[in-house]
């Protein structure tokens, strides 16, 4: 049946130890190989990651600038809208206080229309009076005046407030 041969069995036996060693040999440097890409990958991605958080704490940093200064910007627009409402108030007061003195100047003219009318009407009327006015004693004439001037000798004398 079968020959045994002590050679050939030593040979099988060696080459698969031989080739077990070759392939154990070769997928542990494919391994090694693989554990050393992934610990660089790892310490690149940790140095990314320390990065970040560097920039992320200056971001930080920033936004609490930028907020401070928001703030700040906000209490100056809240202290310039209250000037705004005070000055639009003193405006409208000051527009209904010129409103007011309008009207009194509006009164004020009226009253001055008037006057002035009063003034014209007394001048018309003094004026007429000048020209009927007379100290001879022929002027004081029982049955009416008799004019002193003679462009008004045609004319009869009429009380001016009369007249109207």
């Amino acid at each position: 049946m079968f020959e045994f041969d002590w050679i050939n069995l030593l040979q099988t036996i060696g080459g698969i130890i031989a080739g077990g060693g070759i392939v154990a040999f070769t997928k542990s440097g494919r391994i090694k190989a693989k554990a050393d890409a992934m610990k660089v990958m790892s310490d690149g991605y940790e140095e990314r990651i320390k990065s970040l958080h560097a920039i992320n704490d200056a971001h930080n940093a920033n936004e609490v600038k930028l907020t401070e200064r928001i703030a700040q910007l906000d209490r100056t627009i809240d202290d310039k809208t209250a000037q705004i409402r005070n000055l639009t108030e003193k405006c409208f007061k000051s527009e209904q206080e010129v409103n007011r003195v309008q009207d009194l100047l509006n009164d004020s003219k009226d009253e001055i229309i008037r006057l002035t009318e009063e003034r014209d009407r007394e001048k018309a009327n003094n004026e007429y009076n000048k020209q009927w006015r007379c100290i001879k004693s022929v002027c004081r004439d029982p049955e009416g005046r008799i004019p002193p001037n003679p462009k008004l000798a045609t004319q009869e004398y009429v009380d001016p407030e009369k007249k109207e």
